[in-house]
């Protein structure tokens, strides 16, 4: 539409081409023609004795090639093909001489290999719960690796994202992490206010989403930099001098993110609840503050976490007067959590434009949201008696066989003092769907406060297995997806139905739930802390932790007292500090 942005599209690599080592006997590449009257599910073109060699002019295409192979006993037939795109024939051409030549494919299957072995996680674990084990050794960490690496295959990813997505890569490949975040704080703005999506490539613009604001961005920097500091000990990043998006200025990344807490704190109302512009976490709650009055119950919650995160490695550093400053904001955001948004048995969503509170008792619709009771947990601003209510209320009111939804009930009618977020089908994305990203949260929470059973059975919950649940949820057991149908008590019978969306900050909140909460194997700037919140069904499990260098082989089993073992000798304080690179450590740990 713009001529423009021609020089740009020319370039563009949009012929697609399928190519076959071996010549087929026949193929088509009419759509139409292949299924005939019979649809996808039982198409004509493998029905009739031969495809018909077709054209497809300005048609729906498809890729068909037919092989007619006699075999005797034992032998066996080999054949295969390179799927791609291009920009012109003559590229195609050349890509196909290369394909046919002799070492390709053996050297492009090195390649790959080499590719997905950097992937590996940190963990390798051993328990009685074989599904849950291979998930966690294997897809897992495979899921976090894809994120780290193709940037959700956006050149413009949103803030969020692109900070969590790296927290997941701390475990994997912490310089690729280390130099994300870097990338991430060079485009903050002098105000502190970080953008809606972080710029990966010289010739990228923000796009869609990242047109809309949101006001949650800054909340992620500390919280996904403790993961990458917990993992590495690399405190020296925050000396670190980085610019500006809108000034040369150069600033040491502490300042940076220090600078970023403070716009969170400035960007509050008279209670001190924190705006919500056109969104936080949840993109589509897009009408709750348009008019710039509207508060975001999660987001003020978020930045109390966030400041609480900065404190602890602010302590860690001696920041004396970065502690008693944040201290004392953290204080004001708890009281006004707790006098402006407690209903009575559990924390509200936010208020908006007209002054009115949701995600309360009060309403028909979207009466309890699963990430204030959440966050609420991680921002320290609910006592026991109100964790337990909240839990016992998300157990009854979001719980579903697949996992836990995001709010309940599902909204069936636009609401226009909340947006678009209620216009989706109910049970759908975040509409009441099970929402894994949210669930993750939530168990993280549960894993923080000490609820160590109902988190697994959370977390156990969002991973597809089983042949009855992977019908059920129509998925392979190869990945999370963002979310499964929910609506449950309102839609039973589509329940369940996963997204097949693979793209999820899910994974990475899981991996550290794994590692921080349910092994109990988490570093801190003196070395690896050890506590494990085992499920009562496990009675010894076996893990191998690569940590800082060095390799732990951690045994774990069921005793009457609590003990640490590390090459035969006592632990005294729970942590294994001087590591030595290169070093295999033997740790025996009793779990009472």
């Amino acid at each position: 539409q713009k001529y423009q942005d021609y020089d740009k599209v020319r370039n563009y690599h949009d012929k697609t081409f399928l190519i076959s080592k071996e010549t087929p006997d026949a193929w088509e590449v009419n759509q139409e023609a292949f299924e005939g009257d019979s649809g996808l599910h039982h198409p004509a073109g493998v029905i009739q004795t031969e495809l018909s060699k077709g054209e497809a002019i300005y048609e729906t295409p498809v890729g068909a090639m037919q092989f007619r192979v006699k075999l005797t006993s034992g032998e066996s037939f080999m054949n295969s093909f390179l799927f791609g795109a291009a920009n012109e024939q003559q590229e195609v051409n050349a890509l196909s001489e290369k394909f046919r030549s002799k070492n390709y494919l053996q050297s492009t299957a090195n390649d790959y290999r080499k590719y997905v072995e950097a992937g590996h996680g940190c963990l390798e674990i051993n328990t009685p719960d074989k599904e849950f084990d291979h998930f966690v050794n294997h897809w897992l960490p495979r899921q976090i690796y894809y994120h780290g690496t193709t940037n959700r295959l956006s050149t413009d990813p949103q803030t969020r994202n692109f900070l969590q997505d790296h927290m997941g890569m701390s475990y994997i490949q912490p310089e690729v992490a280390r130099a994300s975040f870097l990338t991430a704080l060079s485009q903050q703005k002098l105000s502190g206010a970080m953008p809606d999506g972080i710029l990966v490539h010289p010739e990228a613009e923000l796009k869609y989403i990242n047109q809309v604001p949101h006001t949650d961005h800054c909340v992620w920097l500390p919280i996904c930099l403790k993961a990458y500091l917990d993992e590495t000990g690399d405190y020296q990043i925050l000396n670190e001098k980085l610019p500006f998006a809108d000034s040369d200025q150069q600033s040491s990344v502490f300042d940076h993110i220090s600078m970023a807490m403070r716009w969170l704190i400035d960007n509050r109302d008279e209670r001190g609840l924190n705006y919500i512009n056109q969104g936080d976490w949840c993109d589509p709650m897009n009408m709750v503050g348009y008019k710039g009055r509207g508060v975001s119950g999660w987001l003020t919650m978020g930045t109390t976490y966030a400041l609480l995160t900065w404190v602890e490695i602010c302590t860690e550093l001696n920041q004396t007067d970065e502690i008693q400053e944040f201290d004392e904001k953290i204080k004001e955001l708890q009281r006004a959590i707790k006098n402006h948004l407690w209903d009575g048995k559990w924390y509200a969503r936010g208020i908006t434009d007209n002054n009115v509170k949701f995600g309360t008792s009060q309403d028909n619709e979207g009466r309890i949201f699963l990430n204030t009771q959440a966050w609420s947990m991680l921002a320290e601003c609910a006592d026991r008696a109100q964790q337990v209510s909240m839990i016992e209320e998300v157990a009854q009111q979001l719980e579903s066989p697949f996992g836990v939804e995001l709010l309940a009930p599902a909204f069936t009618s636009m609401r226009e003092d909340i947006g678009r977020v209620t216009q989706k089908f109910p049970g759908s994305a975040e509409n009441g769907s099970v929402y894994n990203h949210a669930a993750a949260f939530y168990v993280y929470s549960l894993y923080m406060q000490g609820f160590h059973e109902v988190a697994f059975k959370v977390l156990r919950k969002m991973l597809p297995m089983g042949e009855e649940d992977l019908v059920a949820r129509g998925q392979l057991p190869i990945f999370i997806p963002n979310y499964y149908r929910g609506a449950f008590k309102q839609y039973p019978a589509t329940a369940g139905r996963s997204s097949q969306l693979f793209n999820t900050g899910t994974v990475h909140w899981l991996y550290r739930c794994i590692v921080d909460g349910l092994l109990g194997l988490k570093g801190t700037k003196e070395g690896l802390m050890i506590q494990p919140n085992l499920p009562s069904e496990w009675s010894d499990i076996q893990v191998k932790r690569a940590f800082r260098g060095a390799v732990f082989i951690v045994q774990m089993k069921r005793g009457e007292s609590q003990s640490i073992y590390v090459d035969g000798q006592v632990l005294n304080d729970n942590c294994i500090t001087e590591i030595q690179v290169n070093h295999t450590y033997h740790v025996e740990v009793v779990v009472s």
